[in-house]
């Protein structure tokens, strides 16, 4: 005797309506869903049905529910807070491996940014440097604007793959940001490698790019008193 497949209930094949929706009308980070009797008259069900839904596409890091304004896509939709559960790895050893695959990643990702950046990410990058140095001069925490700089060279390669990656990247950022904040001179080496990843990306130049972030993490890795691999310099 054959058995087949358990059915699929029906709140989640309107959450599966709901995916092809998202991606079928590329909805924006940020964008609001429907309303919910706009749903429940689109797809012909009941309005406990489309909440059901809804809370699955919740548990997935899809849509962000917020009580009285709606449901809203996610900046990140499908990828959880801690996709490759960092929070089990080695404490001790994780900040190195970070930023070790840091090294791996960014000079590549960087080279490419230079060959596909627009005027407008140019010029918001430039921004975020402003930002990060006012923060510092400040005396305040400069890594939103550290991570968004980051996350914009990432944007401007066009590739979502690459885009998400930069979970691991932020989580060096946080970790790298409290073994130098009191390392004399970081912050200003890791401001002088910014820049130049800013020039060379702004003029196209893919080997000063790639170069560039190899110097920035060489010395994050450095300053945070992580071994460089020498099989990764050469």
């Amino acid at each position: 005797m054959e058995t087949g497949r358990k059915p699929r209930k029906l709140p989640e094949q309107i959450a599966d309506k709901l995916r092809e929706m998202i991606i079928q009308e590329s909805m924006k980070t940020g964008s609001k869903l429907p309303a919910e009797a706009e749903l429940m008259a689109r797809f012909g069900v009941s309005r406990s049905t489309v909440r059901e839904a809804v809370k699955i596409l919740q548990t997935e890091h899809i849509v962000d529910i917020r009580q009285g304004q709606g449901t809203f896509l996610c900046a990140m939709p499908g990828l959880a807070e801690d996709p490759l559960g960092l929070r089990f790895a080695d404490q001790e050893e994780l900040i190195a491996q970070l930023l070790e695959t840091r090294l791996l990643i960014e000079p590549g990702v960087a080279a490419l940014a230079a060959t596909r950046r627009r005027a407008d990410q140019l010029a918001e990058m430039k921004q975020l440097l402003d930002k990060m140095d006012n923060a510092y001069l400040h005396g305040e925490d400069y890594t939103p604007f550290d991570f968004e700089f980051h996350s914009l060279i990432a944007r401007c390669t066009g590739n979502d793959v690459v885009m998400r990656l930069l979970p691991t990247i932020h989580e060096s950022i946080q970790a790298g940001y409290h073994h130098t904040q009191r390392v004399e001179g970081s912050y200003q080496r890791a401001s002088q490698c910014h820049l130049e990843m800013y020039r060379s990306i702004a003029e196209g130049d893919s080997d000063r790019a790639r170069q560039a972030a190899q110097r920035h993490m060489i010395q994050t890795m450095h300053d945070s008193g992580v071994d460089v691999p020498g099989v990764l310099l050469r």
